[in-house]
């Protein structure tokens, strides 16, 4: 693929702050049938390896939990005199995964939103390195594992820790989720556990409740490969400058995550819309981030070249003409485009549910009968 520069498009700000909300609006519906699709038995939308992967994440992170929880429960129900619900918590089956999926509650959005992202992320990781060049040498971890300055050094090192458990077989990969989703998941299963007993109890919603809030104390989100790159990123605080050779080194490593997390830090917006923006197939949104730090077009087009030659959902053919509209942007008229990313989530998820509920809100019909 030629990516050779031609005539830049007279393209306006506001023309490229509407492609940024329409890349953003494609990347929901995306996700909605990415999510439809996995629970779909009889279409196969999504890639086989994905749907794997997804499928393994999703029953080795309720499997763990369950694991955890049920063993505590039956502990603390045998040693209240309860012996037939501690052996009927103790025999760990399937059955909650598919109670999860019969439910219904898997399919909530925000749980299926971080399994699919964070599965698209370990196969591009893994494309990345298998699309290395012979001879290529990688170097950026290491150099900052021995890193002069200790803060950047100590980082590195608990990036490494996380990635690696990251790395898992993927018969073991769990998800790494945020407290609250993976609170949350913990209340599902324990209530999915309260089903196997058969009948209330008082003794054995407090041995559940109980179990579970041990398994959430015991949560350490901060162990995360996501909270890692970032507060790796941090201690690098790159300038302008080490950027684009840090974005580039993180890829040719097969480090999205932490390729995302340079993009975060130097944004200053938060690690999941910087992950988005380095997931969406179509990249409308990354080549405006980038061409608002400054990127130039060749730095725009090695990172949009790896990433289409490791996602096979992206279409390369459209590359060159995406890279060249954002490459004729200045990159404050970018910037403000992308300024919304640069509020809260909570901020920018009222605005949008506001602005979406307005035209309902002031119909005469919204109220019902006048």
């Amino acid at each position: 693929m030629s990516l050779s520069p031609s005539s830049l498009p007279d393209v306006s700000a506001a023309e490229l702050a509407l492609r940024a909300a329409a890349a953003e609006r494609r990347a929901g519906r995306r996700l909605g049938a990415a999510i439809e699709d996995f629970f779909r038995v009889e279409q196969d939308r999504l890639d086989d390896r994905a749907r794997a992967l997804i499928g393994a994440m999703v029953e080795a992170s309720v499997s763990a939990i369950e694991r955890d929880v049920s063993a505590a429960a039956a502990r603390l129900l045998a040693g209240r005199g309860e012996a037939a619900a501690a052996k009927a918590l103790a025999a760990h089956n399937a059955g909650v995964l598919a109670r999860l999926i019969d439910s219904g509650l898997l399919r909530d959005r925000a749980l299926m939103d971080e399994i699919v992202a964070q599965a698209r992320v370990d196969l591009i990781d893994e494309a990345l390195i298998a699309n290395r060049a012979p001879g290529v040498t990688t170097g950026l971890l290491a150099r900052l594992r021995d890193h002069d300055d200790p803060m950047v050094r100590d980082a590195a090192i608990d990036y490494l820790l996380a990635d690696s458990r990251r790395r898992a077989p993927a018969e073991e990969r769990r998800a790494e989720l945020p407290a609250e989703l993976h609170h949350q998941l913990v209340w599902w299963i324990a209530a999915a556990l309260r089903e196997r007993l058969g009948g209330v109890s008082v003794i054995a919603d407090r041995a559940l409740v109980d179990a579970a809030m041990q398994r959430i104390a015991h949560f350490d989100g901060a162990a995360g490969t996501i909270v890692a790159a970032h507060r790796l990123a941090a201690a690098i605080d790159a300038d302008v400058e080490r950027l684009p050779g840090l974005l580039i080194e993180a890829l040719t490593e097969g480090r999205l995550t932490l390729f995302a997390a340079f993009l975060a830090h130097a944004l200053g917006i938060e690690m999941d819309e910087a992950r988005a923006l380095a997931l969406e197939p179509d990249g409308e949104r990354l080549w405006i981030a980038l061409r608002a730090l400054g990127m130039e077009r060749d730095v725009l087009a090695r990172i949009g070249w790896a990433l289409g030659e490791a996602d096979r959902t992206r279409d390369v053919e459209a590359l060159p003409d995406a890279i060249d509209a954002a490459s004729g942007v200045a990159p404050e008229q970018a910037g403000a485009v992308i300024a919304p990313l640069m509020l809260t989530r909570d901020f920018r998820q009222a605005v949008r549910a506001l602005s979406l509920g307005g035209a309902s809100l002031g119909s005469p019909s919204a109220g019902g009968a006048a």
